[in-house]
């Protein structure tokens, strides 16, 4: 059984990833974080490039027109538990809209998250093959994915969202959290909060149908329909998904490697049902599932070039809720959810095993919202969840915790002044009490101009998979702690938000996979510190989205704190959008700075720094009838986010979309 776990194929979907998940690229027995990282000096003018592009967008800002000044920034709802626009969000926050993802031409959620400040996306392949999200250098179980408000972080022995198998056809918005929010979210929120909305009815009938196709034989094929037959909205959509792929390991690289494409399959359905019993009182059902197949690699030893290898991946969401008006200044939302993860890893080589996860939460959620009076907003509410883990192949017993949590929050402003104060206490089974806090505070300084700054605490739960897999499980674990600070400078006007902010994390008592004892250790601590610089809006015709982020992510639990594994130094994005006649243009640039990970042999390697340049364009045929393009990759840059994986190369992919009811 050792042999064959040593096999190199998927065990970063196995194994977490954490902020230490260094190990686990290395087959057991393999020494792990221990050689000195190399060291990275990003390059200089991408990174000044990338910063003047930003600053240069920003003072254009000023020069905004008549039309861009009237239109306000998006509303955030994650910073604080209620709708708030994003200039007066203290927490760093990226919004992601329907309108920006269809103008993007994305048809997978890792490529939205890449484009927002902040985070950085590895994976072992193209489409549907497994990685991680890393948001100011945490990642894995130090990130929570958040599904209509729910936790879909599997309980496995990754601890990570299978974010792999989410398309994003029945996404209706994104929003990202970079920082510490434990107080807000509780458990694994130390680097920050993804929140993926799905698709909601209207009054308004809407009905779609799109048909996209390109490079790699992939294609795309989507329907949504919603509107209001009484007092009754109604929502339903699907999406089909399908593509050959790529060979995901470089032969050059490894050993034994299958040359052939690995392909990915997905299909998404999605429906909700909104019922208003009276003015300000409403009920509602809301059904989400997505079922993935991908191929992949096995190397090494143990693998064969004929080795055929499947993984599947099942998400789904069923939620009942109730929003209420109980007073003029009081809205309370009411939810109780079931989400459940399944996983299945079949490996068909000569050493043949199964890996077969299934993870569930269940969670009743209650959260109000009072209108103190015009300037202060308080919120309060209860989040109890049941989560269990169990394995079809037996290499798991069935267990489960309860994990419950009150929460408060207060949110105002006086002469000038902005304060936002959370605090929440969390109650998980085989742990004592953990309370965690958020202090933010604003202060305008006139012209649009306003200084922020925070100070917040987080722990972070182990994963049952962490907890009690047999190879791995330490039932001991404690859980991580963290502590973070942000001071920045904030300039707003109409549409347009600019934002520099520096920030530091330190988490102690993280979890690390210990080959000495072959069980998950409480032996690591990192530390994150960084500059970000983030713009958005509009300048005389021009929607514009830059960032630029120059960070620190270093192991300090090893002798002269080297950089964490597969972590850049430096990330930046810029994306434009301008019409021309009545069709949309749209550029996007991803800059990456050099990383390291281990090689085939367990010794530390340089992965180059890279950009990528991605293109769109979009219009009108009919009232009902539209077009939109999309070229990946337009200069076929050849790069690596882990080691020996591959990433999807030059690209060209078209679609229709047909309303039937107009636009």
């Amino acid at each position: 059984m050792k042999n064959h776990r040593s096999t190199k194929q998927r065990h970063d979907l196995r194994l977490p990833a954490s902020p230490f998940a260094s190990c686990f690229a290395a087959s057991p027995g393999t020494a792990c974080a221990v050689p000195r990282a190399p060291a990275l000096r990003p390059p200089v003018m991408p990174m000044l490039g990338a910063l003047a592009l930003a600053l240069l967008t920003g003072h254009a800002a000023h020069a905004q027109t008549a039309a861009a000044a009237t239109a306000l920034p998006p509303v955030v709802v994650s910073a604080s538990g209620y709708p708030q626009s994003l200039s007066s969000a203290l927490p760093s926050v990226s919004v992601i809209t329907r309108e920006q993802i269809e103008e993007s031409g994305a048809q997978n959620l890792t490529t939205l998250l890449q484009q927002a400040a902040g985070v950085q996306v590895t994976s072992n392949g193209g489409p549907g093959q497994s990685g991680n999200v890393f948001v100011r250098g945490f990642g894995g179980t130090d990130v929570l994915v958040l599904l209509d408000g729910v936790p879909i972080n599997a309980q496995d022995t990754t601890g990570t969202a299978y974010l792999n198998n989410v398309t994003t056809d029945q996404i209706q918005r994104i929003e990202i959290i970079r920082g510490n929010v434990s107080a807000i979210y509780g458990s694994g929120a130390i680097g920050g909060v993804v929140l993926i909305t799905t698709r909601k009815g209207g009054k308004t009938p809407q009905a779609s149908v799109s048909v996209t196709a390109g490079s790699r034989n992939t294609a795309t094929v989507s329907a949504n329909a919603s509107g209001e037959v009484g007092k009754t909205q109604l929502q339903a959509g699907i999406s089909r998904y399908t593509t050959q792929g790529i060979s995901s390991i470089n032969p050059e690289q490894q050993s034994h490697v299958n040359p052939n494409a690995n392909g990915y399959r997905n299909t998404t359905i999605n429906g909700s049902i909104v019922q208003e019993l009276t003015p300000g009182q409403s009920l509602g059902l809301r059904a989400f599932r997505s079922e993935g197949r991908a191929s992949y690699d096995s190397y090494g030893a143990y693998a064969s070039p004929t080795d055929t290898n499947l993984s599947s991946t099942t998400q789904s969401l069923y939620q009942l809720f109730s929003d209420n008006q109980l007073a003029t200044n009081w809205t309370s939302h009411l939810s109780l959810s079931q989400q459940a993860t399944a996983n299945t890893v079949d490996n068909f080589s000569a050493y043949p095993y199964d890996i077969n996860y299934r993870t569930r939460t269940q969670q009743l959620l209650w959260r109000n919202v009072v209108q103190l009076d015009s300037a202060w907003t308080a919120t309060a509410g209860l989040d109890l969840q049941r989560q269990s883990i169990t394995s079809l192949t037996g290499s798991i017993n069935a267990t489960s915790r309860n994990a419950n949590a009150v929460f408060v929050g207060l949110n105002g402003a006086f002469s000038g002044n902005q304060i936002q104060l959370n605090l929440r206490h969390d109650s998980i089974d085989g742990y004592s009490g953990q309370n965690t806090g958020y202090l933010g505070y604003g202060r305008e300084l006139g012209g649009g101009y306003k200084a922020i700054a925070s100070y917040s605490t987080a722990f972070n739960a182990a994963p049952l998979g962490y907890l009690y897999a047999p190879y791995y499980g330490n039932p001991a674990l404690r859980p991580e702690k963290a502590h973070s600070a942000e001071a920045g400078l904030q300039w707003s006007r109409g549409p347009n938000v600019l934002r520099a902010t520096l920030f530091q994390t330190q988490a102690t008592d993280q979890w690390i996979y210990d080959y000495n004892t072959s069980t998950f250790q409480n032996i690591a601590s990192s530390r994150t510190r960084g500059l970000e610089l983030t713009g958005r809006g509009a300048w005389h015709g021009w929607a514009y989205d830059a960032n630029l982020t120059l960070q620190q992510p270093v192991n300090t639990s090893l002798p002269g704190d080297p950089t964490l594994q597969r972590r850049a130094r430096s990330l930046a994005n810029v994306s434009v959008n301008h019409a021309i006649g009545n069709v949309l243009y749209g550029a996007t640039l991803h800059y990456s700075g050099p990383r390291w990970d281990n090689d085939a042999n367990g010794n530390p390697t340089t992965l180059g720094a890279y950009t990528t340049v991605d293109l769109t364009a979009s219009g009108p045929i009919t009232p009902q009838w539209s077009w939109n393009a999309r070229v990946q990759n337009l200069f076929d840059k050849k790069y690596q986010t882990a080691y020996s994986y591959n990433r999807e190369p030059f690209g060209v992919f078209l679609g229709l979309t047909w309303r039937p009811l107009g636009s």
